[in-house]
């Protein structure tokens, strides 16, 4: 049997190697005012915790802080 040669891969798309970046969620603390940048690898962490805890509500969880080191970093909407 022979082998078929390897076509070289489309070239229009591969600007970024391993996909696009991670989106970045903004969170602030309304206790001491912390503003961050979460990632959705963290936030999916965070979701699922609460899921195997049997707390999950839905929605955007709430993350610690480490600000004031609580559980009290909430998620902010961003304007378009």
């Amino acid at each position: 049997m022979r082998r078929k040669p390897h076509e070289p891969l489309p070239q229009e798309g591969l600007d970024e190697p391993f996909g696009p970046p991670p989106e970045e969620y903004l969170y602030r603390c309304p206790v001491c005012g912390e503003e961050m940048l979460v990632n959705e690898a963290i936030i999916d962490v965070a979701v699922g915790a609460a899921k195997l805890r049997g707390e999950s509500t839905g929605g955007m969880p709430t993350l610690g802080c480490p600000g004031c080191n609580g559980e009290t970093m909430v998620y902010i909407e961003q304007e378009p």
